[in-house]
């Protein structure tokens, strides 16, 4: 890394040495050492100032199939799950549908622009309350084994299989229950392996996770909705929650640089006394083009419930 190609750089110069992927990484891992900051929040600055090398930051995609770690996660998930016994499956099964249940709301959460809390909070489910049902009714989980006909005196021998098997966590706190004061609450929380282990039996797959490189699924739907909106662009209202801190250009949400995909562009209207701004209306950046030609593929298996047209991809790719 020479003094005459950090000078091209910061002049907005595309330097030929580092046309190669190896090499743009490790130039990536130097800006990142010198600026004392994350190579996420180099690597998506040098994208904003050359969206013409997003190819060489592609991640080559992983077939599931191909991943030997997903399998052998799965046969030790089988081999857990055979370990137990059809009542104590029974338990695992009712805690695993309530920590689906808070992972799904804390998502809605999230795409709504509201702070969900830290995983390690809303995972930690309540299982009983101790005190009479009388005075505190049933949990979530209870009512689904109640229905079952399994939630009776034995319900803590369970649990505690379920933890000597690594598959869940057990800890209490407390909560007021009205006439009675503090009470002791015993909260379940499934481990990855507790997951793994109902996945297995169940024989359900695990949810595919979204790479680092791509959006999420909310964060994709609103720069679909931003690409279809062109060439007029979308009101500002248009973007759902916070969207646009992680999409727009010049926010840095919980501290790190947006990835730059979108902007405002100001509506202005000529008046007698000069010009005002009516509104504004979100445009995609040559980067967010950019994205969008490179990855639409990866994104149209991971949210086909999100389509972009043959048109809007056009129009999107027509600015390059």
């Amino acid at each position: 890394m020479t003094v005459w190609k950090l000078q091209a750089v910061e002049s907005g110069i595309v330097v030929q040495a580092w046309a190669d992927r190896a090499s743009l990484e490790q130039v990536v891992a130097g800006f990142a050492e010198i600026y004392g900051t994350s190579t996420s929040a180099v690597r998506q600055a040098w994208l904003r100032a050359y969206p013409q090398q997003a190819h060489l930051f592609r991640a080559v995609p992983v077939k599931r199939g191909e991943d030997e770690t997903a399998v052998a996660s799965s046969d030790k998930g089988m081999r857990d799950w055979r370990a137990l016994n059809e009542r104590q499956q029974a338990y695992l099964v009712a805690c695993f549908h309530q920590d689906q249940e808070a992972e799904a709301h804390a998502r809605a959460e999230h795409a709504a622009g509201r702070d969900p809390g830290p995983a390690s909070v809303w995972r930690k489910l309540p299982f009983t309350i101790k005190a009479d049902p009388a005075f505190t009714g049933y949990t979530d989980i209870q009512l689904r084994l109640k229905e079952q006909g399994l939630l009776d005196p034995g319900a803590g021998s369970s649990l505690a299989v379920l933890e000597r098997h690594g598959l869940i966590t057990l800890t209490e706190d407390q909560v007021e229950v009205f006439p009675l004061g503090p009470v002791n609450r015993v909260l379940v929380e499934l481990t990855r392996v507790g997951r793994a282990c109902v996945r297995a039996g169940l024989g359900a797959q695990a949810p595919v996770r979204t790479p680092a490189h791509l959006l999420s699924a909310w964060l994709w739907e609103n720069l679909v909705k931003v690409a279809s909106a062109e060439p007029d662009g979308l009101p500002e209202a248009g973007l759902w929650g916070k969207a646009r801190f992680y999409l727009g250009t010049g926010f840095r949400p919980n501290g790190a640089a947006s990835r730059g995909y979108i902007y405002a562009e100001p509506i202005r209207v000529e008046v007698a006394q000069g010009t005002f701004v009516k509104e504004y209306r979100w445009h995609l950046t040559k980067v967010g083009r950019q994205h969008i030609v490179d990855y639409l593929d990866d994104y149209r298996d991971l949210y086909p419930q999100f389509e972009m047209d043959e048109g809007t991809r056009a129009a999107a790719a027509g600015d390059l």
